[in-house]
C-alpha cells in the first residue's frame, strides 16, 4: 500500500494528455496575441501585500481569497490573484516606458476560493492589455484580438457582450440608489444569466424598494440591435453626464468593431456588470453558451495605475481563462498527434531509432518502443496515448525500402518509403 502524499487542496497534477491540449491552446492564443502586436512579459508570482491590497485594486471579496503570509524577513507578501494588478505596479515602477504599451502575459494565479468543477485555487489566465490610450480604439483592439483567439481555437458560435460601468452607474443614479448600495446592486445584476430575473429580484428586494427593482430590470433586459439598445437607455439617462459619456463611448466602440469586421458577434447587454470594482468604462465578456458560460472578460480600468503612480494612466484589457478552455475542449473527441514507430522484432529496433530520428528532424513528433514489447503491446500502448498513426518496421519492410503506415482511426494501411511518409504526415498536420 503506497504511503499517502496529499497535495494542497485546490491544486492538481496535469497529466501529459492535458498538458498537450493546454500547450496547444496557449500556442494558438499566443500566435494571435503577437499578430496584433502585443509583447510578452512576465511578473513575479508573489507581490507585496501593499500592492495586492491597494484600495480599488482587487476589492474586498478578492482580498478575502488572496493567499498572503510573512516571509522570513517579516515582510507581508501574497500570491498574485490576477495578472492586472501586477501590470499596474510594473507601469508605476517604469513611468517612462513608451506608451501605449501593449502587453500579453500567460501564467498562473491563485485564489483561496470554494472548489468546484472547473474551479481550482491555482489556475491559468491569458491577458492582453493596452496601457496609455483613452481611445475606444484600444478597447476595440483588445476585443477583436480576443475574438480572433476564439476563432483560432475552433469556436464558431460565441457572443461578445458589451456594457459600460458609466451607464450602469448612471442607471443607479437615475433610480436614486444610494452610493453605498450601488456595488451590491451591480453584483446582483451580474448574476442575471446564472440565477434569472427571479433570483436577482429576490436578492435586490433585500437592498432597495421594490418599485425601483422593476425599473432597473426593465432597462437591463433591453434587447435589440446595439444602436437600438443605446438609443433606449440614452433617453433614460440623458441628464446624467457620465451616462451620456458611456453611451457615446459605446457608440464609438461599436463603430470601430464594425471596421474590424466583428460587429455581428457584438451584443449590448446592460445586465453585464463584471465583478471587480476597478472597471471605469466599457466592460466586455465573451459568452459561448448557457452550458459553458463566459470564457473571457475584461474592461477599461483608467484609475488602477494611479493607485501606485499617483496619476491616472488609461488602460484596458481582457483575460482569457485557460482552465475553462481546457475543460470545454477536453470534452470534444480529440486525436493525439504524431506517429509511433513499431518494430516487428528485435532486429528491427535499430531501424526504428533511425526512422524516428528522420521524422523528428522534419518536425514530426515520433516515439518508439523502449521496453522490448510485442507488436500487439506496442499497438496497445500507442493507442492508449491516442497517437493517430503507427509505422510498422520489420525485415520485409527494411529489405523493400517500403514501410507500412496504419491509421488507427480508420484501420487503413498504406505502404510508402520514408520520404513519402514524411510528406504524408506533414499534410495530415495542416
Amino acid at each position: 500500500m503506497p504511503r499517502e502524499t496529499p497535495m494542497p487542496k485546490g491544486t492538481r497534477d496535469l497529466l501529459p494528455e492535458e498538458m498537450a491540449l493546454r500547450e496547444e491552446i496557449i500556442g494558438k492564443i499566443k500566435m494571435v496575441f503577437e499578430r496584433y502586436g502585443f509583447l510578452q512579459m512576465e511578473t513575479p508570482a508573489v507581490e507585496s501585500w501593499e500592492v495586492l491590497a491597494a484600495k480599488g485594486a482587487g476589492g474586498p471579496e478578492i482580498l478575502k481569497e488572496t493567499y498572503n503570509f510573512e516571509d522570513k524577513g517579516g515582510r507581508r507578501i501574497g500570491l498574485r490573484y490576477d495578472l492586472t494588478v501586477p501590470l499596474a505596479r510594473f507601469i508605476a515602477m517604469n513611468p517612462n516606458i513608451p506608451l501605449p504599451f501593449k502587453r500579453y502575459q500567460i501564467g498562473r494565479v491563485w485564489r483561496y476560493g470554494d472548489i468546484a468543477k472547473g474551479r481550482s485555487r491555482e489556475f491559468w489566465q491569458a491577458d492582453i492589455d493596452v496601457v496609455g490610450s483613452d481611445s475606444m480604439l484600444a478597447d476595440a483592439e483588445v476585443i477583436a484580438c480576443a475574438s480572433d483567439a476564439f476563432v483560432s481555437l475552433g469556436f464558431e458560435k460565441f457572443l461578445i457582450r458589451i456594457n459600460s460601468r458609466k451607464i450602469l452607474s448612471a442607471l443607479m443614479k437615475a433610480v436614486e440608489i444610494k452610493e453605498e448600495k450601488i456595488m451590491d446592486v451591480l453584483r446582483a445584476i451580474d448574476k442575471l444569466e446564472k440565477v434569472g430575473v427571479d433570483g436577482v429580484k429576490k436578492e435586490l428586494y433585500e437592498k432597495i424598494p421594490n418599485e425601483k427593482i422593476d425599473k432597473i430590470l426593465e432597462l437591463v433586459e433591453s434587447k435589440g440591435e446595439p444602436e437600438e439598445v443605446l438609443e433606449e437607455v440614452g433617453k433614460f439617462i440623458k441628464n446624467i453626464k457620465e451616462g451620456v459619456e458611456g453611451v457615446n463611448e459605446l457608440r464609438e466602440l461599436i463603430s470601430f468593431l464594425r471596421e474590424m469586421k466583428i460587429e455581428e458577434r457584438i451584443k449590448i447587454d446592460l445586465s453585464l456588470a463584471r465583478g471587480l470594482d476597478y472597471y471605469t468604462g466599457p466592460i466586455f465578456e465573451v459568452f459561448v453558451s448557457k452550458e459553458i458560460g463566459s470564457l473571457a472578460g475584461g474592461g477599461r480600468y483608467d484609475r488602477m495605475i494611479g493607485l501606485f503612480l499617483g496619476r491616472n494612466v488609461p488602460a484596458t484589457g481582457i483575460s482569457l481563462g485557460i482552465e475553462r478552455f481546457v475543460e470545454v475542449m477536453r470534452k470534444e473527441e480529440r486525436v493525439g498527434s504524431g506517429v509511433f514507430v513499431a518494430n516487428v522484432n528485435k532486429e528491427a529496433m535499430k531501424e526504428c531509432v533511425g526512422i524516428a530520428r528522420k521524422l523528428r528532424d522534419e518536425g514530426i513528433r515520433a516515439s518508439f518502443d523502449l521496453r522490448g514489447r510485442s507488436l500487439t503491446k506496442q499497438f496497445e500502448y500507442a493507442n492508449s496515448l491516442k497517437i493517430p498513426f503507427v509505422i510498422i518496421v520489420g525485415p520485409k519492410e527494411i529489405k523493400e525500402g517500403k514501410l507500412k503506415i496504419r491509421n488507427f482511426s480508420t484501420g487503413e494501411e498504406l505502404s510508402k518509403n520514408i520520404g513519402e511518409i514524411v510528406n504524408f504526415l506533414k499534410n495530415m498536420q495542416k
